[in-house]
């Protein structure tokens, strides 16, 4: 159920990335992030699609940088035998947590197309900050995955 109080209906599908960064689950993205039931499942995979779009370019360099290491596959390396494959094995947590908190915040800021009811029911939902705070999220996986820390200060 999401936090909604509606049921949500779980869909197993399967979005195909680009063979480097692992491919992602729409259930899991629906367990792991509760999203309202109204939203349709075209409407999941559409922001979800669209917010590995955004992570793949924002981590481009991360990827050329593991693939000239001789890493062809991030999921495929992670394990739990050594410290390379935690590593891995972190980096793919990463990832999903950038692409599914982007997705989010994107499509929390959407539900007021979606429904209406009464705004006091709406307003954990709708509220503006609720999809910049999963925006930082995403961004925050992304700078990690970068090898970056939380902010960036420059000498002006």
């Amino acid at each position: 159920m999401s936090f909604s109080g509606n049921p949500t209906t779980s869909v197993e599908q399967r979005i195909e990335n680009d063979g480097f960064w692992p491919d992602l689950s729409l259930t899991e993205f629906q367990k792991a992030y509760r999203l309202p039931g109204e939203y349709l499942v075209e409407t999941l995979v559409d922001g979800l699609t669209t917010a590995m779009i955004e992570v793949d370019d924002d981590l481009a360099g991360v990827k050329t940088t593991l693939q000239a290491a001789g890493l062809l596959n991030l999921e495929a390396a992670a394990g739990v035998s050594t410290p390379a494959e935690w590593a891995y094995a972190y980096k793919v947590k990463l990832y999903k947590r950038a692409v599914y908190c982007r997705a989010k915040a994107n499509l929390l800021t959407q539900f007021a197309t979606i429904t209406r009811r009464e705004s006091a029911e709406n307003t954990g939902k709708e509220a503006p900050e609720r999809g910049e705070t999963f925006l930082e999220f995403s961004q925050q996986a992304v700078r990690s995955l970068q090898g970056r820390g939380r902010i960036t200060a420059v000498l002006l």
